[in-house]
């Protein structure tokens, strides 16, 4: 009897729980486990899952958290998906430069620092939409990610992915 694969979110709380077993000494770090915790809460994970992550964001982690979101730089992040939004990248490419940009709203979410990336967010939606049809392929990954409430309580940060959603849609 084969054993079920695992799921996304199974993988990141696995992930999670590897990350916090761990040191934790430095905003690299921090920003690691607010990613990872970010992408869990937002596919849904059961919050018991969660609490040790939540627990250290607002304990121990609190000062390298706070850190994290001062020294923040989406710029690079930005330029990826310039770079990609106008045309002619590897499909591998387009994902990586939407998903890292992504990575870094999913741990400003979970982190309560959606100010920070408010911004970001923005400049991010108004790229894809400059231009919607290089993220085609990610559209799937788009409409998922929109059925979920987490996403959802948050659109005005995740309108990228309304974008790339709509970008198949017409």
């Amino acid at each position: 009897m084969s054993e079920q694969p695992k799921s996304e979110v199974q993988v990141l709380v696995e992930q999670l729980e590897e990350l916090l077993a761990g040191p934790i000494v430095d905003e690299e770090d921090a920003f690691e486990v607010a990613v990872v915790a970010g992408g869990a809460a937002r596919l849904g994970a059961d919050p018991a899952a969660l609490e040790d992550a939540v627990a250290w964001r607002d304990g121990p982690g609190s000062l390298l958290l706070v850190e994290l979101w001062k020294q923040v730089d989406a710029g690079p992040l930005l330029e990826a998906l310039e770079g990609v939004s106008e045309g002619g990248s590897a499909d591998e490419v387009v994902e990586e430069a939407i998903f890292d940009l992504d990575d870094l709203v999913a741990a400003a979410v979970w982190c309560q620092q959606q100010e920070v990336v408010k911004p970001v967010a923005a400049r991010a939606e108004s790229i894809v939409r400059a231009l919607p049809d290089v993220f085609a392929d990610v559209a799937d990954v788009a409409r998922d990610l929109l059925k979920r409430r987490e996403v959802g309580e948050e659109l005005e940060l995740y309108g990228y992915w309304l974008a790339v959603a709509e970008s198949v849609d017409g």
